[in-house]
């Protein structure tokens, strides 16, 4: 069976590129992207950008037997399969739909054109990779009472696989006089980076402990709002620090060799959509401190690490809407933070049993056959 792709980006990779091993994986040109080849000549002849994020219709049929599709809606009468981390179609119209002290959605014609897409037969299935995200998915549905049923039948809630990565954890844990801590996250300051500082500058005066920081320092534009100016201050200031070490750019391979020298991980995140490294510390036996906004409480847990409690909606997104939303925010998640670090510092006996938690939770629940299985059974359809 032929799975057409139409990137090879991060979330492809981790979701569905290679992901059951009888399929073939064809990567198909962008320019048979009907919206992508319109979009480009609008903007050569107008000079007008056209959005054609979640759109994909061929012009030209490829010679697959499925198009797995990612975040987008397919317009063609190819039969074809989405995956999606927030929710489909992912339009300006809906994907800030949840980012909203009470969420909401304007009804209009563009997405129920679009559910009426997932509405055909073409459509073999919505793969959420979160119970999070698939609640937000049943949030709009109510809006569009017509396709509700219809598309709530097609969706189901598929978590990602990850190996288990081996590490000797117990002679890690047997050294608890000096701890090596580990955050990983593109956009720094996102990724609740900088309350994170806050709280171990603080702690240094109690406890012994070195970081490492895996990240570009990226910055975002709809959370924290960080100009790349303040971004590079912060990066600047980090590089100062002794027991601090800043690894930008690095593969993968790189990254895994960090995670399994720590003791703890680190993700104290304002917002994310599931939380990737966490998979590959837990898998580690890295047990780690998140907060519980999205997916995070379903993937991690007291038992096998940390939660931080944050103010948040009905829909599991953080409360940082607002400029006294946002201190209180910071506030929280510094309170948290700093107690569960030194609730580890005091009782470090406390890892080895998190560690193997960590790792019997990923073997529960992310394994990369059952994933198969649930993938190939929608495949399947077809």
């Amino acid at each position: 069976m032929k799975i057409g792709l139409t990137q090879n980006d991060y979330p492809i990779k981790r979701n569905i590129l290679n992901k059951v091993s009888e399929c073939e994986y064809v990567f198909l040109r962008k320019n048979n992207n009907l919206f992508h080849s319109l979009a480009t000549l609008k903007k050569i002849i107008l000079r007008k950008k056209t959005d054609i994020e979640g759109k994909y219709f061929f012009y030209q049929k490829p010679k697959i037997d499925i198009l797995h599709l990612y975040n987008d809606i397919n317009y063609s009468s190819q039969k074809w399969v989405a995956s999606f981390e927030t929710l489909v179609p992912r339009f300006s119209e809906t994907k800030n739909d949840h980012q909203q002290t009470e969420p909401q959605h304007i009804r209009n014609k563009k997405t129920e054109n679009a559910l009426r897409q997932i509405g055909k037969k073409s459509c073999l299935g919505i793969i959420s990779i979160s119970q999070a995200s698939a609640n937000i998915q049943l949030e709009l549905l109510k809006n569009y009472p017509d396709f509700q049923e219809m598309v709530k039948s097609k969706l189901s809630v598929i978590h990602p696989s990850q190996d288990i990565i081996p590490r000797d954890s117990q002679e890690i844990y047997q050294n608890t006089e000096s701890f090596n801590l580990v955050f990983v996250g593109t956009q720094f300051h996102l990724k609740g980076g900088v309350e994170m500082i806050e709280v171990l500058k603080k702690l240094r005066e109690k406890y012994n402990f070195r970081l490492s920081i895996i990240s570009s320092f990226k910055t975002d534009h709809y959370v924290t709002k960080v100009t790349e100016k303040e971004a590079l201050e912060t990066k600047e200031m980090l590089k100062k620090e002794e027991w601090i070490e800043i690894y930008e750019n690095i593969p993968n391979e790189k990254v895994i060799e960090l995670i399994k020298k720590a003791h703890i991980g680190l993700l104290p995140t304002w917002s994310d959509t599931y939380g990737f490294s966490v998979l590959e510390m837990q898998a580690a036996g890295v047990p780690v401190i998140t907060t519980d906004i999205r997916a995070l409480p379903e993937i991690n847990n007291e038992s096998c690490g940390w939660l931080i409690h944050l103010p948040q909606n009905r829909l599991k997104q953080a409360l940082y809407f607002t400029a006294e939303q946002r201190e209180e925010l910071k506030k929280t998640l510094k309170t948290q933070l700093e107690n569960i670090l030194e609730d580890i510092f005091n009782h470090p006996e406390q890892l080895p049993e998190k560690s193997r938690n960590s790792v019997e939770r990923i073997r529960k629940d992310h394994d990369p056959v059952v994933f198969s299985e649930k993938l190939k059974a929608i495949y399947s359809k077809a």
